[in-house]
This record gives C-alpha cells, structure tokens and sequence, in this order.
C-alpha cells in the first residue's frame, strides 16, 4: 500500500504573494494584523484583520478565485504531469456560514479554471467543511493514489471573512476580536494547496502523512452541550494509531487556534488526556492564525507546508507533527506528518 507524500505547495496570504515569502515571513514572526476598512458594529472602531492586497479590490467568487489559483500554479511547478491529469480537491467555507458567496459551488472550479488557463480534471469537486474540509479531501486523495487511478492530486483551500455580511454574523455572535471582546479571532482571508502523490516517486525532502484521523465533536462552538473535547481526542488518537506512534513521539504540534477560548480549552484537553509522557521541555504549539488572521478552509494545506519549510530549512521542534483542525459544525482532524525516509 503506497504512503502518501506531500511534494510542495504554494499560497497565497496577507504576508506574501508565494509560498517563499509567507513562510519566510511567518518564520520571522511577522504580523499581517493591520486596521481595516470595516467597523465594529458596537464601538464603531476599525475591526482587526489580515487583508491580502490584491490588485484588484472586489469581493465574491473572483476573489476567491485569485487567492487559490496562484496557490496551484505554484504547486503544478513541482511536476511534469499535465495539469489537465491532475484533480483539484479544493476545500472551501460550509455551506451554512452566513454571507457565504452565492453560487461558490457552482462557478467556483470554472473561476479558477479561467485564471489558470486550464481545464479542470473530471474528478475536481469541492469540500464545504471549513477548516476540516482539506482533511476530507486528503482522504479522498489517497484512496485515489493507493489504488492507481491518477498520478497526482491538489489539494487546496481558500477562504475569506472580510465580507461585510459574514462580519456582521459574527460580531453578533461575538466571534471576533474587538474593543469589547477579546475572547474572538481576528478575521483574514488566503488560498493555499499541496501536491500529493505516491511515496515511491515524491521528491527528496518530501514530506510523509503517517496518520490521518477524524471524528465529529458532539459539543461544537455553538452547541450548548457540555465540552469535553471528545472529537478531537478520537481524530488525534486515531491519526496517532494509524501512523503506529504516540503522543512521545512527537516532536511539536501545527493549529489552528485563533485566539478564541473554545480552540485553546480543546487542544488543552487533547494534550492532557494523550500526552502522558514524561518531557524534558514542553511541546510547542505552532497557530499561524496569529500573523495571518483565521483563514478557515486554507489553514490545513498551509500548516502542511508549514512543517515542510521548518524540516527544510532546519528550524522544525522535531521531525514527526501532529496537525489538527476542527470546523465550527463540528468535524475534528488530526494528521501525523513526518520527512520521507533518507531527506530533511
């Protein structure tokens, strides 16, 4: 049964244009929180966030479409397949966020399409899962690389909250860092995708998924059930069965925390319950949302290029990460990650 790898990457977000320079920067610790053009609906003060300049000011699907489409072509750069043989599993908002674009799911691919100049694969569809829905296209991808049916597959994410009407949903809800709430995220907005493939062909320093886990969280944000982080701890338990390792072996986990309470409590209690070990330090806990804003369905390819820059560039805690991601709806992920055998 063939592992799959991950190859490279590409993306778009508030800190640069390139895969190169996003990591970099994030790497340095540079912050793309800046003032925005929206308001707080209650001390009428500039909201926080992470805006990508684009060339262009416009909102809706083209906006989508030239955070993510970039993102692809950088990673169609780390392969001599033709792009038309190469599906794109494209992770994008859920369908029951409030001010979602109208008709993402429908003009979406062609968008993208357009901008790349290149007819999509049959296979290419969309994941509406939030943060959660790269990891259901993960899976997909690697039923798809085991049995042989395509040589490669994208895996991608875009996503935005600087939209005034999902602003206002959740101001209302109180979800978002303000004057008068500072258990909330700062929003943002980024496109971000991977290449996959089979382990026998992937690159030196390609990066090896051990493990991936998931599993529904009965106590999600918005639930008024008591929270014990029970999703996360089975997505987590079950990525680390699969990859045949423990929470010992683990050198530092890669989130996507943004600065709400809720995340922190859940990857607290995921920590407790699995990492029982004796350490001599503590592990460190990588959420990017903190210079990029919450970037909801990006975050995962990202964090996955995260860890491959850090093995790369020699700055990673360990070798072997545990990533993990939830949505608000409720689905939790978990994927151990590791270097292929003889690279970084």
């Amino acid at each position: 049964m063939s592992t799959l790898c991950i190859y490279g990457g590409g993306m778009v977000t508030a800190l640069g244009y390139n895969a190169p320079a996003s990591l970099a920067a994030l790497r340095a610790g540079i912050s793309a929180i800046r003032r925005t053009v929206w308001a707080d609906t209650d001390s009428g003060e500039p909201l926080l966030g992470a805006k990508v300049s684009l060339p262009h000011w416009w909102e809706g699907l083209g906006k989508l479409a030239d955070l993510v489409a970039p993102a692809i072509q950088e990673c169609l750069a780390h392969t001599d397949i033709p792009a038309t043989n190469i599906p794109l599993l494209l992770a994008v908002p859920d369908a029951r966020r409030q001010g979602r674009f109208a008709r993402l799911d429908e003009d979406l691919l062609p968008e993208i399409e357009a901008r790349l100049g290149v007819p999509h694969h049959g296979r290419s569809r969309l994941f509406a899962a939030d943060q959660a829905g790269a990891a259901l296209a993960l899976a997909c991808a690697m039923q798809w690389i085991q049995a042989g049916d395509v040589p490669r597959v994208i895996i991608a994410g875009v996503d935005s909250y600087l939209h005034q009407p999902m602003l206002d949903d959740y101001i209302e809800r109180r979800r978002l860092m303000t004057p008068s709430n500072s258990n909330g995220f700062f929003p943002g907005e980024a496109g971000a995708a991977v290449l996959v493939g089979p382990e026998q062909q992937a690159p030196p320093g390609a990066l090896r998924l051990l493990g991936l886990g998931m599993a529904e969280e009965p106590a999600p944000i918005n639930s008024t059930e008591p929270f014990q982080a029970k999703g996360l701890t089975q997505a987590v338990a079950a990525a680390l069965n699969q990859a045949r390792c423990s929470m010992a072996d683990v050198g530092y986990r890669l989130t996507d925390l943004s600065g709400e309470h809720y995340k922190f409590k859940e990857a607290a209690f995921v920590a407790g319950r699995l990492d029982t070990s004796a350490r001599t330090s503590l592990m460190e806990l990588w959420h990017p949302i903190e210079y990029l804003g919450d970037i909801g369905a990006a975050i995962l390819p990202l964090l996955l290029q995260q860890h491959l820059h850090a093995l790369q560039e020699g700055y990673a805690p360990g070798r072997v990460a545990l990533i993990h991601v939830g949505s608000d709806a409720g689905l939790r992920a978990a994927c151990v990650v590791a270097p292929l055998e003889g690279s970084a």
